[in-house]
Formats: C-alpha cells, structure tokens, sequence
C-alpha cells in the first residue's frame, strides 16, 4: 500500500508543504521537527542550532509567529560588536571605525575611499571583488576575508554575489565618514531590531505549524526506487509513495536515488556545505557581555560568533548567570573534533570575558 503523499524532511519547508498537503506524510531522520530551527533544553535554557533571530518586516507574518510563540522579546536596537585582536568595535565596523586604534582607522579610511572612487563603475566578479571595490583592502583582509575563512570555510573567490541581499548592505560613505570620527548608534544594519520567544527558543514562533501533521522521526532515507515509488529508510522501514516531496539536502537525495545517471551523481557529491558546532555554556556569573551577539575575527579563534542568551531572553535564563551560545564552522570535507572544539571554545570564552572555568557544556 502507498502514502498519497510522502514529504522528506521536517524543517520549515517541509512543514510548510505539509500543511498545504492534508495528507501529506513526513518523514525526518531526527527524534523531532524543526531542522535548522530547532531549539533544545539545557540547563532550563532553550538553545538554538545557530544563533536565530526573527527580523521579518512583514506586519502579517511577524504578528502570526508572535501569537503562535506567546510572550516574546522585541529589541528595538541590537547590540551587535566585533572581536579583533583585542579591541571591541560596533557593528559593522565599517560604520565605526572610531573604535578602531588611530593608525588603523586612517588607513582604513583611505583604503575604503579610494576603493570606492577607482571602483565606482566596476562590475564584480565575485564577492572577494565586491568587498575590495565597497570597502578597501584593509577592511576586505582584516575583517572580511577572515570571517568568510571561519564561517563560510571557502575563499571568497569562489563565492558569486547572490547571496548579499538582506545580509550586507553596500557602503554608504556619509555613514562611514561620521563612524570614523565620532561615535554613532547603529541604525543600518538589516537585523538592527528583532523578535525573539521569551521561552522555548526559536522553533517556538514555528512549533504550531507542527501541530496535526504526521511526522515519523528517525527515517535516514538511504534508498529511493523512483520507478517502484518505494523509499526505503535505514531502520529498514520501507514506504510507498504516489506523490513525494523532497526537503532533504540535495546529495542526500541524489546518493539515495538508484537511477541517478553518474553525471548528476557526480555534481552531487562535489557540492559542499558547513557543518556548525555549537558549544553552549550557563556560566555562574551574570553581565559578563554588554551584547545581544559579538563576532569574533581573530583567525586563532575557533569560534566564529556567540550569541549571549541571557541578554536575548532574560526570562528564559537562570536568574545570575551569563548564558553563551558558541558556533564554530567547518566544511563538510574537513575535520570536526567535537571534543576539541569544545575545550578550545570554552577557552577562548575564558580569555575573551575573563571567565573563571566553572561553565557548564552541552
């Protein structure tokens, strides 16, 4: 017998095709729903699988999430820094190169200008060219390429440009002249304010949309016979099909499928992607970081960016604690030493906020 309409994965997509779908099933190889937004309890705190924040502008989706999360924060102006070898700059730092030291903030100045006027009517190539031509050397080697190096763990010349909207904003230089010489709020930056569930993390604003539908956790998909209609999954279950949905990453899918042709296979398998390791502490310390989030760029760090929970949500922390959401990178073609990396976060976090090495892990 066969499901009218089997889904693959229950992340926000398939979750989104199923209720549109009545009789759609899902299948997940996880223990619930969510994929990247889901949030898990430690310590009485909900943590994310990456620091999440809802910055939506649309007055009808943002008023939906809200009613479906209860209570929630809304920070009117982040709080957002920059780590870099020693100093602590607001973000964008190309907004306020004040707090850069002086030797530093004048080249970086002059760099951006005169990138911006020999620049001004040239097409980038890639992204490595489109940082050089908004914001000069400096600020493209310093800043730039060594976050991309942590984070996105690819050069910046094999990155195109697509992915910018909505994250990095082009430089406007009236904005960055006053950053360089007096101190300024932050008003430009895309996630400046945002919402937040006061408790039960990020997957609280989408936990209702799992609400009626058929999930059946623990189905790693390692066989799709398109012709038969049949999935098979690693547990050995098998599953018919009329109709399938597919949410999974893409070479996933493609390794699964038997009638593959090899060239597909191929491409399929040279696609890459990031792998992230969250190492979240509750520290028994309170007001350790004045930060909604800070970035670290120091290539020497492992991780890349913390998001300080008890400043997100308060109410959903323990009453004199700081609570740290740590993340550090790495591409799904290299090495991830959980253990290692997590010794070296909570380290790192030691010599960054001056901690005593009492922290919990999870």
């Amino acid at each position: 017998m066969s499901e009218d309409c089997v889904i693959l994965g229950a992340g926000l997509t398939g979750l989104g095709a199923a209720s549109v779908t009545p009789t759609a099933i899902i299948y997940d190889q996880h223990d619930g729903p969510g994929g990247h937004v889901r949030s898990h309890e430690f310590g009485g705190v909900h943590f994310d699988e990456g620091a999440h924040i809802c910055h939506a502008k649309d007055p009808a989706w943002r008023e939906q999430l809200t009613r479906h999360a209860g209570r929630i924060v809304e920070v009117s102006q982040s709080r957002v820094a920059s780590y870099w070898h020693g100093h602590w700059l607001t973000y964008p730092v190309q907004n306020h190169l004040r707090d850069l030291p002086k030797p530093e903030r004048s080249r970086a100045l002059e760099e951006l200008l005169a990138a911006q006027k020999a620049n001004a009517n040239c097409r980038p190539a890639n992204y490595a060219e489109w940082v050089r031509y908004q914001y000069g050397d400096f600020l493209a080697e310093n800043f730039y390429r060594a976050y991309t190096n942590k984070y996105w763990r690819t050069p910046m010349e094999a990155m195109d440009t697509d992915w910018l909207s909505g994250r990095l904003l082009p430089a406007q230089l009236e904005t960055i002249i006053r950053g360089a010489h007096a101190q300024q709020d932050e008003k430009q930056s895309v996630f400046s304010s945002f919402l937040y569930p006061e408790k039960g993390g990020f997957f609280a604003f989408f936990s209702p949309f799992a609400r009626g539908v058929e999930i059946r956790t623990g189905a790693r998909l390692v066989d799709l016979d398109l012709q038969e209609k049949r999935l098979r999954f690693a547990d050995g279950r098998t599953v018919g099909y009329e109709r399938l949905i597919s949410t999974i990453p893409l070479p996933d899918l493609v390794a699964a499928t038997r009638s593959a042709p090899a060239s597909i296979a191929s491409s399929a398998r040279a696609l890459r992607h990031t792998q992230l390791l969250c190492v979240n502490m509750i520290v028994d310390r309170p007001h350790l970081s004045p930060y909604h989030w800070f970035y670290i760029y120091d290539e020497e760090f492992e991780v890349s960016r913390v998001k300080v929970m008890s400043n997100v949500t308060p109410e959903g922390c323990p009453a004199n604690t700081t609570v740290l959401q740590t993340e550090i990178f790495r591409r799904d073609d290299e090495m991830l030493d959980a253990k290692a990396l997590e010794k070296s976060a909570v380290e790192e976090m030691g010599r960054l906020l001056d901690l005593t090495p009492f922290a919990m892990c999870a």
